[in-house]
């Protein structure tokens, strides 16, 4: 499938959920909107933590394998 650009969410350093995922753009397209949203966020949400992150993925299988593995407890 290729290369997938991923926005994430996180809170502290804990992964919370995928904001958005796609191929359809360029990188720095969305890297300047993780960019944007982390700009966007009000000094209350910055002090819990709350942050958006970029990741790449090279396929679909990985970047769900990855999440889940993140998330298990």
């Amino acid at each position: 499938m290729g290369v997938i650009y991923e926005i994430h969410k996180y809170q502290q350093e804990e992964f919370q959920y995928v904001v958005a995922s796609t191929n359809r753009y360029p990188e720095t397209k969305v890297k300047n909107d993780v960019e944007r949203m982390n700009s966007m966020l009000n000094e209350s949400v910055r002090t819990m933590g709350i942050k958006y992150v970029f990741v790449v993925s090279d396929t679909a299988d990985s970047a769900y394998k990855e999440r889940k593995k993140k998330n298990s407890y």
